[in-house]
């Protein structure tokens, strides 16, 4: 069988990073407007403990929050804010549908609350419900067509279901509304990634950074440098990735990827080595260091790695395909159409090119 020249080991690398912020509660929307403690009326007792609400939100205090809202609401029935605020207070305790029930009231008594639609968005996102969720922020959007937070999750949702344009679409009005939204920049170029507008990506990432330097954004960063064939800038970008979070194994695996692509494989080696550090279960790194080994034609060490990339992922298709690469180069042909004949079945279709001179 005629030896094979290998153009090149397939590398796994990270596109943009889709920030998955934690579900931020809605602040409180009412404040103390009662500037004594006598409460001679319903309306000032009504508002006294919707003030104490406030405060044992503002405290983490939820389960007495609920209680003083719960006071407030059953001395007036029509207190908007009451029922804002206390499915303010469900969400922070996970109440999902209880809180839905009290931001729907809200949006009953006053329909151009944007808060609490955007409230009943937040609880069907983490109920799961994708297009009531959607719904809501875009009633959210037509209550108060400025609510940033409210184009930047359905945007989210958007994203998520890969629809890209109308996704960058929201998180530019999230930015309009809110120039310095770090997160709004961040998942625009995520988009322009998806999208292959590299150069769009990277002015993105840039603002991100700019606004608030996280290590996600500067991997994101590096990744559309490196997608752009800007392999020193992604270098730079990688490296202050790890420089935020020292155990970043993605930045550290990006970065070995990018020295790769430049040809360094002993800088590779050393990176996919920091990435394996960081997690010793991270597949693609093994498969990565294989890479560079083949590379440095250290055979060996590359089929070792390939078996450990295998083991933590037995469905690993390109593992498969390099360690059959790479037994190739020992004369171990019939090892390797095994493994060829293996990455072909697990959906990689150069292993089928690979394994067509294989009895």
């Amino acid at each position: 069988m005629k030896i094979k020249l290998l153009v090149s080991i397939s590398l796994l690398t990270a596109g943009g990073l889709f920030a998955q912020n934690a579900t931020p509660t809605p602040p409180p929307a009412g404040a103390d407007t009662v500037k004594t403690n006598i409460a001679s009326t319903p309306e000032q007792k009504a508002q006294l403990s919707y003030n104490k609400g406030i405060e044992d939100f503002t405290k983490g205090d939820f389960k007495a929050a609920v209680t003083d809202f719960d006071t407030a609401i059953a001395i007036k029935p029509t207190f908007e804010e009451a029922f804002l605020n206390r499915g303010n207070t469900k969400l922070k305790l996970k109440d999902y549908n209880n809180a839905i029930a009290d931001y729907t009231k809200a949006t009953e008594l006053k329909p151009s609350d944007d808060k609490a639609f955007y409230g009943i968005g937040q609880c069907q996102s983490a109920l799961g419900a994708s297009d009531k969720a959607s719904d809501a922020y875009t009633k959210a959007i037509a209550a108060n067509p400025k609510n940033a937070d409210a184009y930047y999750y359905r945007g989210e949702i958007r994203f998520l279901a890969k629809n890209y344009p109308d996704a960058k679409e929201d998180f530019t009005q999230a930015i309009a509304s809110k120039p310095n939204y770090a997160e709004a920049y961040n998942d625009r170029g995520s988009c322009k990634m998806e999208l292959k507008d590299y150069k769009g990506a990277i002015d993105d990432y840039q603002a991100s950074v700019k606004a608030n330097k996280l290590a996600t954004t500067l991997d994101n960063l590096g990744s559309a440098q490196r997608k752009a064939g800007q392999l020193d800038a992604a270098i730079d970008s990688y490296s202050q990735a790890v420089a935020v979070k020292p155990d970043f194994a993605l930045a550290y695996n990006n970065r070995g990827t990018a020295k790769f692509d430049k040809a360094d494989y002993s800088g590779a080696i050393y990176d996919f080595n920091k990435a394996i550090e960081a997690n010793a279960s991270y597949a693609y790194a093994y498969n990565n260091r294989a890479s560079a080994e083949f590379k440095m034609k250290d055979y060996d060490k590359a089929i070792a790695d390939c078996n450990k990339a295998i083991q933590l992922n037995p469905n690993y298709g390109y593992a498969y395909l390099n360690r059959g690469i790479a037994e190739e180069m020992i004369r171990k042909q019939d090892d390797a159409c095994n493994d060829w004949k293996k990455a072909a079945s697990l959906g990689v279709a150069v292993g089928k090119d690979y394994s067509q001179d294989c009895q």
